[in-house]
């Protein structure tokens, strides 16, 4: 029905539209036409009146009357009897013999000379005038003797006249009475024509009245609006430009003059480019604004927004933001720009910019403090579980064994903080870090079942499980955060619960799986439900205290669920138990496994280690573990100790300690690789007790084959060492990340994004012109905040190296470190990161419909 309408309504507006084009000249012929046709009524009128005062049916009548009195005479002239005179007879014939032709000729001018009501009459009368005729050149004697015939005769002959006159009367009155009724239908359509003509002049004149009117109103409308518009030329705090197509200042407001420092005789009529831009990025500058209008459809994309530089007339430089829109007045092309003096926002940005540099300084220094305080509580750490582990492979009395499982879980719990801590780290420098791969769910539930399931027998709680939708089996995400989640959960749910049921259940809906830890322990208020998420958050209630923690768990879990693409939520009431449930997408495989031989368990065979520690109790640690599996290991105090040994002799394996004095790990590593000695190509690890240094890309640059983190069990360390190496995949980094576009592509439309790049490449190409212009010994100030604008406009479209590369040079002109190989690179990276997104831009004109979210 949608188009249907739209195409009514097109043809309505086109119906409309030739109807107002065709109304005037329409009104214009029905005035003519009726003017016409009145003043052919007028004409035909006139003609009937006259008919009405003329008719030919008098004439008849009065020579009826004339040869009546002709036979008149000629009966008295006859009534005198023998004194009749023959002469005056014959006079009387002859006169009456003219009387007849000109009642002849009154007769065919009426038309009724052959009239049947008329010919009889007529004909005997023209009989006695041809009889008679002879008689008026007769001598008296044939006079006399006719005139007993004309007498005989003269009865007949008045009989006849009178008929005629009497059918001349009748026909004179028919005629008029037809007139008038020509007359009257004449007059009466002449009547209504000229009312049709005054209606349609009136309506003419109402619709001249109406158009006159309205153009007054719209004459009116546009001189208060061009007053207001007028008002807001002049009195606008911004500076308003008019120029034509070749830059050439039309007009201007006081504004501009106030800005730019010039008066208003001195910038009409120049080019505001030559005027108002310095001149070293004038060229560039104009070519920006020239390709912003020619790429632009302000249809779309509104007025072109851009930042320059501009020059006040004491030569002060200065940033404005202009507004460009192209428009057509009077048939000349203009261009309308609005000019901002763009300073104190850009000082407003640049103590914001410090105010965050100097809070990610302190996010830096508490990740420092952690990492500091991972390796110094790891450290002592490690020797404490090693030391239990050896400790508990000597003879010992049922005493020193209990002794020793006390020390055990005391370390273990000592461990399971410092972990909680250091997760809250992790998860903030690394966020985004996953490790997919395929698992069987079934089988990693049962065995976080397991784990909790002697603990739960010891608080009198039973535990079961159910599976509503039956068994899950194979996924494919991330098991070790979902392991640390449930874990989480089940050991909250044992440690508040007494002498209860716990029941884990599972399900799957649509494509989400849920998990619901649920118990009957002692409940948590429903104010508290999003608080226990926070961190740090310990409920002073039960078993809490009693069971110690530190108040991360649930927090850290939280964010893994978040960070794996789903959520935990919490319904529970005092005295009533609690319900966690856990939504996750729902991944299968994208192809089963190969169902094969079991595999095989690593090789036993004896190793030669170089075992790199510069901390003399883990040292001792490690070398007893390796030894106990019958490994050679040969050990160094520090990096220089160790790579001399390496380079002395090759090793299968160089284990070494990432955070050391002087020379560390990774560039221990590092120089083993590069060096080309014996040990190049031995397969190195790495223990750390650093838990945000082991970054994988640092790793997989120093060519370390695998890191754990401290402290290491020796079943670990013996599994690490005797783990074959995953290949390393070369890796090639793109100038842009096309998942963060094609995610930025699902959130608004596609030709809005390609305006945005757009607009992005025109102010990239505007910032990198002025680091340019500004030379090698530019203000550091002046780059600073050149290259913290463009750092934060390219991040949005994720260009990883360019974005990197720019907040190296911030790092380093704020340390007042070296910067000119940074600046060396940005024209390179920058035209790579161009041609990506312009690449990208055009895509998405080209395509406008929505792109399937981004494959991790």
């Amino acid at each position: 029905m949608g188009p249907q309408r739209d195409t009514e309504t097109e043809r309505s507006r086109a119906a409309d539209t030739i109807w107002g084009k065709l109304r005037l000249p329409v009104a214009v012929l029905v005035v003519i036409a009726s003017a016409t046709a009145i003043i052919a009524l007028a004409f035909d009128a006139r003609q009937r009146f006259l008919g009405v005062d003329y008719a030919p049916t008098e004439t008849v009548e009065r020579e009826l009357v004339l040869f009546e009195n002709g036979l008149v005479t000629l009966s008295a002239a006859l009534a005198t009897g023998p004194d009749s005179t023959p002469d005056a007879i014959r006079e009387v014939l002859d006169r009456i013999g003219a009387d007849l032709d000109r009642l002849n000729a009154a007769f065919a001018e009426a038309e009724v000379l052959w009239a049947p009501a008329y010919a009889e009459g007529l004909a005997q009368l023209r009989l006695f005038a041809e009889d008679a005729a002879p008689l008026t050149a007769a001598d008296d004697d044939a006079v006399r003797e006719a005139t007993p015939w004309i007498a005989a005769a003269l009865p007949d002959l008045q009989a006849a006249l009178t008929r005629l006159s009497l059918q001349a009367r009748a026909d004179h009155e028919e005629l008029n009475a037809r007139n008038r009724a020509i007359i009257g239908n004449s007059l009466l359509r002449l009547v209504t024509l000229t009312g049709i003509l005054v209606a349609v002049l009136s309506a003419g004149s109402l619709q001249l009245l109406r158009l006159y009117l309205r153009s007054r109103e719209q004459a009116d409308a546009a001189r208060r609006a061009g007053a207001r518009l007028e008002a807001v030329f002049r009195t606008s705090a911004d500076a308003i430009l008019v120029t034509d197509w070749n830059g050439r200042v039309l007009d201007c407001n006081r504004a501009t003059l106030a800005i730019f420092g010039h008066p208003r005789e001195r910038l009409c009529g120049i080019d505001a480019m030559d005027m108002l831009f310095p001149a070293e990025v004038k060229e560039a500058q104009k070519a920006r604004v020239v390709e912003a209008l020619r790429i632009s459809d302000p249809r779309i994309d509104g007025p072109l927004r851009l930042e320059l530089e501009a020059i006040h007339a004491d030569g002060s430089r200065f940033p404005v933001e202009v507004s460009l829109a192209a428009a057509r007045l009077d048939g000349e092309e203009i261009i309308v720009a609005l000019l901002r003096d763009i300073s104190a926002r850009r000082g407003a940005e640049a103590e914001l910019t410090d105010a965050r540099d100097r809070a990610l300084a302190g996010e830096q220094a508490k990740a420092r403090f952690l990492a500091v305080m991972s390796h110094e509580m790891r450290t002592p750490l490690n020797g404490l579980a090693g030391s239990i582990e050896l400790l508990a492979q000597t003879p010992l009395d049922p005493h020193q064994r209990k002794l020793v499982s006390v020390l055990r879980a005391s370390a273990e719990i000592l461990l399971d903080h410092v972990n909680s801590v250091l997760d809250i780290a992790r998860s903030e420098a690394r966020p985004s870090e996953a490790e997919l791969a395929d698992f069987d769910f079934d089988r990693l539930l049962d065995d976080c079942i397991a784990n909790q399931a002697g603990w739960a027998a010891g608080s009198g709680n039973r535990l079961d499980r159910i599976d509503r939708s039956g068994p899950i089996g194979l996924l494919r995400g991330e098991p070790a955060r979902l392991r640390q989640v449930l874990l989480n959960l089940l050991g909250n749910a044992v440690k508040f619960t007494r002498n209860g049921r716990i029941l884990v259940e599972t399900a799957t809906i649509d494509d989400m799986l849920e998990i619901r830890v649920i118990d009957t322990g002692i409940g948590i208020p429903v104010e508290h439900h999003e608080r226990i998420f926070e961190d740090f958050v310990t409920l002073d209630a039960g078993y809490d205290r009693r069971s110690g923690g530190t108040g991360l768990g649930l927090g850290i879990a939280r964010r893994l669920a978040r960070n794996m693409g789903g959520d935990i939520s919490v319904t529970s009431a005092p005295g009533s138990g609690s319900r966690f449930t856990v939504r996750l997408p729902l991944r299968r495989p994208e192809a089963a496994p190969a169902q094969g031989a079991p595999e095989a368990e690593p090789s036993q065979d004896a190793l030669s280690v170089l075992l790199i520690e510069d901390n003399d109790i883990n040292r001792f640690i490690a070398q007893t573990f390796l030894e106990s599996a019958g490994h050679h290991v040969v050990t160094a105090r520090n990096g220089p100790e160790g790579l001399a040994a390496a380079n002395d002799r090759r090793f299968d394996v160089v284990l070494t300690d990432i955070g050391m004095p002087g020379l560390d790990g990774l560039q221990v590593a590092r120089l083993i690789r590069d060096g080309g000695g014996p040990s190049a190509r031995s397969r190195i690890l790495a223990v750390t007790a650093h838990s945000l240094a082991a970054a994988p890309e640092a790793l997989e640059r120093a060519g370390i084959d695998g890191c754990v983190e401290k402290p290491v069990g020796r079943d670990l360390l013996l599994r690490l060492l005797h783990s074959p190496p995953e290949p390393a995949l070369p890796m090639v980094e793109q100038p842009i990340d096309t998942a963060q576009i094609r995610e930025l592509r699902n959130q608004i439309s596609a030709p809005a994004l390609a305006a945005l790049i757009r607009q992005m490449i025109l102010d990239g190409d505007a910032i990198l012109d002025r680091l340019q212009a500004l030379g090698p010994v530019a203000a550091p100030e002046e780059v600073r905040r050149l290259a913290h604008q463009m750092a934060g406009a390219v991040s949005t479209f994720g260009t990883g190296p360019l974005h990197r590369r720019l907040r190296q040079l911030l790092e380093a002109l704020r340390g007042e470190g070296p910067t000119a190989a940074h600046l060396a690179a940005l024209p390179d990276l920058w035209q790579r990161t161009r041609a990506a997104l312009a690449e990208e831009g055009r895509c998405l004109e080209a395509d406008d419909t929505p792109l399937p979210p981004a494959q991790v």
